[in-house]
């Protein structure tokens, strides 16, 4: 199995923090939403817990009962995901870069 990188993981963690604080906004444990969507309460704690990354499918169903439109559901990720993982993105870039000037360095030798 792949591992996943930092970008990933921030992806992961988003979907968990929002899909934690709707469940709780609306009052209902896992096991209530897990048994309404037809999957299990350790699935849904393992992504609560950015632990998982969810199938589109089961995302789906747990938005149902979560009564959140996907449309919506997808702007708040984006806007979340993006906030969060930009310095990732920044750094990675600056690694890049550093990694360039490096590399040139050794040629040049």
């Amino acid at each position: 199995m792949k591992r996943k990188n930092e970008i990933e993981i921030s992806f992961d963690e988003s979907i968990a923090y929002l899909l934690k604080k709707a469940r709780e906004k609306l009052g209902r444990s896992q096991d209530f939403i897990a048994q309404e969507a037809g999957i299990s309460r350790v699935t849904l704690g393992k992504w609560e817990r950015g632990e998982k990354t969810p199938n589109s499918f089961d995302l789906y169903n747990v938005l149902k009962v979560l009564k959140w439109e996907s449309c919506d559901f997808w702007k708040e990720l984006t806007q979340h995901f993006e906030t969060t993982a930009k310095p990732l993105r920044i750094a990675a870039e600056q690694n890049k870069i550093r990694a360039y000037i490096e590399r040139t360095k050794k040629k040049n030798l």
